[in-house]
């Protein structure tokens, strides 16, 4: 049976991952040849394969993002009945919530405008469904919930009804969270976080701190935090004079109540469902954990096949996967020994989803989990079980709790400090598609292999060999310019075939804008988009103008990467932004150089030309923007950043510009730029657009798309196409492929 199943999950990977479930096929069928399984099993389990496959198929050609809305048209407003799963709470100067609708989805709901009146009492949400006005934003990627953003929440709409069992012990779950928000416990936001699953009380930089330290699966509800909620019911109850019948009945009717509680994460499904059957059918079925492990898959897989995307479901199965398989390498062996094999197995688990997801592999979780795992899974989150008991039931008892909480968060608090340093080094692998998850998916097969085997000289040639491909293979050998999608902003990377870059301006949010996003475009989109080129470091940051959407970043990805030169016209620049470019500067030991002195410069077969086309006497800093012209070969760029009419003006008398192939368009399509005279003279082939989907100044403007029209250019924008890359062929000097990049 284990053998069907797993090959039904084959079926279901190959519709994803086609070389690496190929892979998986000769695995399997080389186990069953060596352990010498019938042919009927043999044909059952190719059937199984070609089931799981067919039905992955028809189950994500009907995903829909969305299913409340229209999602192509995110502007309007809408109405829709929603039912508060969590209450309202105000963070970082938003309050949001989450939310459910009729049809059973979930979004995430957020205001800026503080409401006038007091929120309700905890108890109004489990009992009353409301009507909400707000722009729905469908999610950017499967697996994640889309958004729902009102002007200001409103409850005077609210109608009543009557609560669900599940209404009821989010209700309990609220209440824990209030409680715990309100007690002077040091660490309560990693308390929450481990009783609730819900993380968003933690720092921002703690948070991104914990996950580059490859600890964040301590602070997702998985098989480790059931396993110990199992474990202290059941001691508690074998005391009490019920039989162990009955005792595993009430075990079963309470794990979908902890589900619920612990908000429903694909791990924590994983583990709940993995523990009922197991509680049910263990008598009945013969190799238990890989069996369970395989139905549990199966049946979350096809109840909402959008969980295959979910990150947290695809390490909670791979790791889980990996350590029943290799559960009898570090069984009864000593506590650190088995700290470190699990520590070690777990590891791979999770680098091929880690280059998926990030194109980076955490090798800190190979050292910081010999220290964190034992002190969350020994002490902490135990702890965090009992304050869910007091917090509901006797919360004045929490403040006796807290000279005994304290000191523990304050030596794990010294533990990320101490372990901080670690998260600057980063193991980078660049994308190289299904080739490069085949690729580790083998790499990750032969080490557990050599592990089990206990072949463990192989195993330290093998890694050592690995190690010295992932260095080799850094970069990709390609010339490349990439257009980034940082929304309402500029950020262009060029990158030559021996690893040159030069970043032309950074993105950043408007400083004008009266309510900004939390998102970090630095950690979102930029780099990311290094770690895909393989980019460990920056040569040069070209900062065109100050302005934030062009400079606001530049903080940020100083602290993430490492910036060598930063050029810029510094004789047109405010004070403050003059100041925030000497300060990062000098913190990170960075060379200022000014562009027009530069003029031009040298990466590889790029060739940059920085042309001073300002307007001395204006205020605008658009009329200040440092303009390029690159070239490649016998391709030429023009980069416009937000100059304006009169600038393209001073450019056509100064320089005698050469055939362009490409053109980044001025101020993102902006009426101010492009001017009929400029389009005519300059006639490129292809036209670049960076702006923001439905961004508030309407850009590009249509006027200026009708005159590329006119033109016969083929335009671009990355509201549309999301970050765009274009590789120059050496071979071909005056050919390039223009595509679109990997999310």
């Amino acid at each position: 049976m284990p053998y069907i199943l797993l090959c039904f999950i084959i079926g279901q990977i190959f519709a994803h991952h086609q070389y690496t479930a190929c892979l998986f096929i000769i695995i399997v069928a080389c186990s069953m040849v060596i352990k010498v399984k019938s042919f009927f099993t043999l044909v059952l389990s190719l059937c199984a394969c070609s089931l799981g496959y067919i039905i992955e198929l028809q189950l994500v050609s009907t995903l829909v993002n969305g299913t409340i809305y229209d999602s192509h048209s995110p502007t309007k407003d809408i109405i829709v009945e929603v039912k508060y799963l969590t209450p309202p709470i105000l963070l970082n100067d938003e309050i949001t919530a989450l939310v459910q609708t009729k049809n059973n989805e979930k979004l995430h709901l957020k205001s800026y405008q503080i409401p006038k009146a007091s929120l309700p009492k905890l108890d109004f949400y489990a009992t009353h469904s409301c009507y909400v006005k707000g722009k729905y934003k469908p999610s950017a990627r499967s697996g994640q919930l889309a958004h729902l953003t009102v002007k200001q929440l409103q409850f005077n709409n609210c109608k009543p009804d009557h609560p669900s069992w599940t209404d009821r012990i989010r209700l309990i779950r609220n209440t824990y969270i209030s409680q715990m928000r309100s007690s002077q416990i040091h660490g309560k936001d990693k308390l929450i976080a481990l009783a609730t699953g819900d993380v968003q009380f933690i720092n921002s930089k703690q948070l991104t701190l914990i996950r580059q330290l490859g600890i964040s699966h301590l602070f997702a509800v998985s098989g480790t935090h059931v396993a110990i909620f199992i474990g202290m019911l059941y001691q508690i109850l074998k005391r009490l004079p019920i039989p162990i019948c009955v005792i595993k009945i009430i075990l079963v009717l309470i794990l979908p109540c902890y589900l619920v509680f612990t908000g429903e994460g694909p791990s924590a499904q994983r583990a709940v469902l993995m523990t009922i059957l197991l509680f049910i059918f263990s008598k009945y079925i013969s190799k238990k954990g890989i069996t369970f492990l395989a139905l549990s898959y199966i049946i979350l897989s096809l109840n909402d096949p959008n969980i295959h995307y979910h990150l947290g479901f695809q390490f909670s199965f791979a790791i889980c996967f990996l350590l029943l398989m290799m559960q009898n390498t570090y069984m009864h062996k000593p506590f650190i020994i088995t700290l470190l094999l699990t520590s070690f197995i777990s590891f791979y688990g999770s680098i091929p989803i880690s280059y998926q997801h990030f194109n980076e592999i955490q090798w800190q979780s190979l050292i910081t989990n010999i220290y964190f795992l034992p002190l969350y899974g020994l002490i902490i989150i135990p702890i965090s079980m009992l304050t869910i008991f007091f917090a509901v039931l006797f919360p004045s008892i929490l403040s006796y709790l807290t000279p005994i909480i304290n000191p523990l968060f304050i030596f794990q608090d010294f533990l990320l400090w101490l372990s901080a340093p670690l998260a600057q080094y980063h193991w980078i692998i660049p994308e190289y598609g299904e080739i490069g998850y085949l690729t580790l998916s083998f790499i990750c097969f032969v080490s557990v292999y050599l592990i089990a085997i206990k072949a463990y000289k192989k195993y330290v040639c093998f890694s050592i060999c690995c190690i010295g491909l992932s260095i080799l293979t850094l970069t990709d050998g390609q010339d490349e310019m990439t257009m980034i999608n940082v929304g309402q902003g500029d950020a262009i990377l060029f990158k030559s075939r021996k690893g040159q870059t030069l970043l032309i301006d950074t993105g950043g949010q408007i400083d004008s804008l009266k309510y900004k996003s939390k998102f970090n475009i630095t950690e979102r989109k930029l780099f990311p988009t290094l770690k895909q080129k393989g980019i460990r470091s920056i040569d040069y940051v070209l900062i065109t103008h100050a302005h934030s959407d062009h400079m606001g970043e530049l903080k940020s990805l100083s602290q993430t990467v490492n910036i060598r030169n930063i050029i810029f016209n510094p004789h047109h620049f405010e004070h403050n932004k003059l100041n925030e470019i000497y300060t990062v500067a000098k913190h990170h030991n960075i060379k200022l150089r000014s562009a027009f002195k530069l003029k031009s410069l040298t990466l590889g077969d790029f060739k940059f030309q920085f042309i001073n086309a300002t307007i001395s006497n204006s205020q605008n800093p658009n009329d200040h923007s440092v303009i390029t012209l690159a070239t490649i070969r016998q391709s030429n760029i023009l980069l416009m950043g937000d100059a304006t009419v009169e600038n393209e003006k001073e450019l056509l008398k100064k320089v005698s510009l050469p055939p362009i192939n490409i053109l980044k368009v001025g101020h993102h399509g902006s009426i101010t730029s492009t001017s009929e005279p400029f389009l005519n003279y300059v006639k490129p082939q292809y036209a670049l657009i960076s702006s923001g989907k439905n961004n508030l100044y309407r850009l590009p403007h249509p006027t200026i798309l009708k005159r590329l029209h006119h033109y016969n250019v083929i335009t671009f924008n990355t509201a549309n196409t999301d970050t765009l890359s274009i590789r120059f062929d050496k071979n071909r000097p005056n050919q390039f492929k223009i595509y679109k990049q990997k999310n």
